[in-house]
């Protein structure tokens, strides 16, 4: 197989021993262009479980936008797709088993007959969608579940955590997930959870335009999938302390994380910060490893890739350039700690620290356009509704720290003022958008203006706006 490459681009191209500040890199596992003959070939068919939530709480537009949801993608499929549809709220029902489509017009008629009532059996709706899947996982076929509710389980099985396990041992069986919360109640911690653990996308929002946006990224990835399950490791050297910046609650002093789906022509990237000590070596600051599996499930490894810097004094360091690029992987990878911190205060009820900190934010230097624009909603959000700036936050700093980018260059000739600026109006592609509000089409939304709070609300369609970051 074609191999990907490893890139280690330190911030700056030197490091002070000892220094108060910690030295930050970023660590990227590129993909090769995707070859010709593969270009030409169609991707490869789907065998989609699409779950609805119909319990009572889904009740109104959330069940109307996970229908209509629905209905696009039957009507998107190709003739060699199959799909399942489930449906659950206390009991489980299939509605469609896993078959190609043959009559599109009868399965969107019995997807509009779907009514709402009874508790959420959120975790057995889910397992019937896998057990669709399973008998017939090939490695020419792609198998995801897609799971549309507002993620409020109250039926069976309950504990994260397990449901977690049982979506990432699926996911090594070949079966996928994805999650898409709806509503304005919905449970972002077990949605963006079960996503995570089932190596797929995680989005959310009011209608079936909302999640238009974020159906073509999920299908996009999955179509040109190079590996899959990708993760990285990091190790740091004598005397040096090494972890990945991004989810510090979560996950804590993390040395390894799952990075999800790589893309022919693209990176998976992570941010490493790094304490060196008096004792360190300047040949061998930190080693990173990346492993994942091929389209075949075949186990494949990368690395180890070590990273030396020339010590330099405090003088020669204060000149040294800056990748820009790096410095806005690492402020946004910072920033997603940051808004994790801050939503757990938002969460415990103190909402005056929470609003405190994301003024705090507000005066870096630092900011890259779009994160400076999010951070100004989501400062507005919090004052108008408290719930729905939860969940914006914990998608927004999901895509800060997990975004998927085609290539890019290192740049050292960046003058110091450079580091003030945003990559806006950069030529990089990306397969997942960075948005103001997460849960709204990019369509109806313009930079710096935040969308109506009211989940009925559907505002002004606006012209798509330009990539920020």
């Amino acid at each position: 197989m074609s191999k990907p490459t490893i890139e280690i681009l330190p911030l700056k191209m030197g490091f002070l021993r000892a220094a108060s500040e910690p030295l930050h890199v970023l660590v990227r596992l590129v993909a090769p262009a995707q070859p010709t003959e593969l270009t030409a070939t169609p991707r490869a068919p789907l065998d989609l479980a699409i779950v609805i939530d119909r319990s009572g709480s889904m009740n109104g537009q959330p069940l109307n936008a996970a229908i209509e949801s629905a209905v696009r993608i039957v009507q998107g499929l190709r003739a060699d797709d199959r799909i399942s549809i489930v449906t659950f709220d206390t009991e489980i029902d299939v509605v469609q088993a896993l078959a190609v489509i043959t009559d599109r017009a009868e399965l969107e008629k019995r997807l509009r007959s779907i009514v709402s009532g009874g508790s959420t059996a959120l975790f057995a709706g889910w397992e019937e969608g896998v057990k669709q899947l399973a008998p017939f996982v090939k490695k020419e076929r792609i198998a995801r579940v897609i799971l549309l509710s507002d993620g409020q389980a109250n039926h069976g099985l309950l504990d994260e955590s397990e449901i977690f396990s049982h979506v990432t041992k699926a996911a090594g069986a070949g079966i996928t997930t994805s999650t898409i919360g709806l509503g304005h109640g919905f449970n972002e911690s077990l949605m963006v959870g079960m996503a995570k653990a089932g190596e797929g996308a995680s989005n959310f929002g009011q209608t079936a335009d909302d999640l238009d946006e974020a159906f073509e990224e999920q299908f996009a990835i999955l179509s040109n999938a190079f590996l899959r399950q990708v993760k990285v490791s990091v190790q740091g050297g004598s005397d040096i302390q090494v972890r990945l910046v991004g989810e510090i609650l979560e996950e804590g002093l993390a040395r390894s994380r799952k990075l999800g789906t790589l893309p022919w022509g693209s990176a998976l990237a992570a941010v490493v910060e790094v304490k060196i000590g008096p004792n360190a070596k300047a040949d061998s600051i930190f080693a990173v490893n990346f492993e994942a599996l091929t389209k075949e499930g075949e186990v494949v490894k990368f690395g180890p890739q070590v990273l030396g810097l020339p010590e330099v004094d405090l003088a020669a360091f204060s000149i040294l350039p800056a990748d820009v690029n790096v410095a806005a992987a690492v402020s946004e990878a910072v920033i997603a700690e940051k808004l994790e911190a801050i939503e757990a205060r938002a969460r415990a009820g103190d909402i005056k620290a929470a609003k405190a900190l994301l003024d705090e934010i507000l005066t870096r230097t630092d900011l890259t356009a779009w994160a400076k624009q999010k951070v100004e909603y989501l400062r507005q959000l919090l004052e108008d509704d408290a719930v729905m700036f939860l969940k914006e936050s914990r998608y927004g700093r999901t895509r800060m720290s997990r975004s998927i980018k085609a290539q890019l260059m290192s740049n050292y000739s960046a003058s110091a003022d450079d580091l003030l600026d945003s990559l806006q109006g950069s030529k990089e592609a990306s397969y997942v958008a960075k948005k103001t509000a997460d849960g709204r089409n990019s369509r109806r939304q313009a930079p710096g203006t935040p969308p109506p709070t009211n989940p009925g609300a559907t505002g002004t369609p606006t012209p798509p706006t330009p990539p920020q970051a």
